[in-house]
């Protein structure tokens, strides 16, 4: 069958997506871009993100009319995060939606699609951080990023690796520990096999993902592999000429991982390390983790063993209870930080998360909106003088 494949959100679904691309040509089916020509119509999707879901609820609709007056064989799946927050609420919701899939589910999705051919609708979730593990998923999971296809994907030289999957860290604003399950750190020697495949088919950047990439910790028996261990093997493939890391969270940043960007030849001397906020009292609302204080040392510790190294951050406007004095705070941090580039972003609450249950949204759209473009110009301006400290170096 023909199948669309849209997705949304983080560089995780990106590769999820591109998994699932290798699995469903693996299983004969052909991936077209054309959703008007498709038999099978899947949506990888985001709950980080308000109008993310209302994207692809939009689609959903869309959708359904084109099933009920054209193509009543037309079968339509939603995946990832949206799909284990939503669970069957989403079939309620659309009743034409066949497949509701889960993000650590999608090793099964070619048998999903035939279960809806054969007019059988499928709902497979994650089990609950509290559930048991479900180790045989987890297994076939690691069996489809090794045996990804790597001569496709979106470049030709770049490519996306999985070193972790879940995230612990429960920032209250934050639906992803709920929807990607409990960290798990992948086996050390797996990463390296699948990047030496890449590389070896061409790709020269290589970019390890985790949702908190830098907490990667992998033990067996008495043999402990930190991030920066994890960094060492894979540097020393031969042919990998840049090596990439997101997302880094500022708790769990050592000066172990910033000496071996300083001392392995390609690693790439770029950090994104999300602040989120330049006030207190915002991160300890954000449940964050660390201070104000923590994480200009963090800045200062990595400009002063990385040479030249370059920083890129995160920040939420219009978090609940945050003032001026937090605002201007955070125009401070950018500032400070020196970023290269910053995504910012206004609060939404998210079904779920901590702060979406006990925090009301007491920010007005309006001064979201005002303090969203003003750290965006503080950014603009920063950036542009980090732009400028180029001119006429060669690199």
């Amino acid at each position: 069958m023909k199948v669309y494949l849209e997705t949304l959100g983080c560089q995780m679904n990106r590769l999820d997506s591109e998994l699932v691309a290798g699995s469903l040509r693996a299983a004969g089916h052909e991936l077209t871009d054309d959703r008007q020509a498709a038999d099978v119509v899947l949506y990888n999707t985001c709950s980080v993100r308000r109008h993310a879901e209302q994207k692809v609820h939009s689609r959903l609709g869309a959708d359904g009319q084109r099933k009920t007056a054209h193509h009543p064989r037309l079968i339509v799946g939603v995946l990832g995060c949206m799909a284990q927050r939503e669970g069957e609420t989403l079939r309620r919701k659309h009743p034409h939606v066949d497949i509701v899939c889960g993000p650590g589910q999608i090793h099964a999705l070619a048998e999903m699609i035939d279960a809806a051919a054969a007019g059988r609708a499928s709902v497979a979730l994650d089990p609950s951080r509290t559930a048991p593990r479900n180790e045989t998923a987890e297994t076939r999971m690691d069996e489809l990023d090794l045996g990804r296809d790597v001569a496709a994907g979106e470049s030709g030289a770049q490519a996306f690796v999985r070193v972790a999957r879940g995230c612990d860290n429960f920032c209250s604003y934050c639906i992803v520990p709920y929807v990607r399950g409990p960290e798990r750190s992948r086996d050390p020697q797996h990463i390296v096999t699948e990047t030496h495949r890449l590389v070896d088919a061409g790709r020269s950047e290589i970019t390890l993902l985790g949702q908190t990439v830098n907490a990667y910790c992998w033990q067996t028996g008495e043999t402990t592999v930190r991030f920066s261990d994890l960094l060492q093997r894979v540097s020393e493939i031969p042919g990998l000429r840049r090596l990439r890391f997101v997302t880094s969270h500022p708790q769990r940043f050592g000066d172990d991982v910033l000496e071996a960007m300083r001392d392995l030849p390609n690693v790439c001397e770029y950090i994104h390390c999300p602040a989120q906020s330049g006030s207190d009292a915002m991160l300890a609302a954000m449940n964050r983790g660390y201070s104000r204080g923590e994480y200009d040392d963090l800045v200062d510790r990595a400009r002063a063993i990385v040479p030249g190294v370059v920083l890129a951050g995160d920040f939420i406007v219009g978090f609940p209870g945050e003032t001026e004095e937090d605002h201007t705070a955070s125009a401070e941090l950018i500032r400070r930080s020196g970023y290269k580039n910053c995504f910012v972003f206004k609060y939404s609450p998210r079904p779920g998360t901590l702060a979406a249950r006990s925090l009301s949204d007491d920010v007005p759209v309006a001064v979201k909106k005002r303090r969203n473009n003003e750290l965006l110009a503080v950014q603009a301006e920063v950036g542009l003088a980090h732009h400028r400290a180029y001119v006429g170096r060669p690199v």
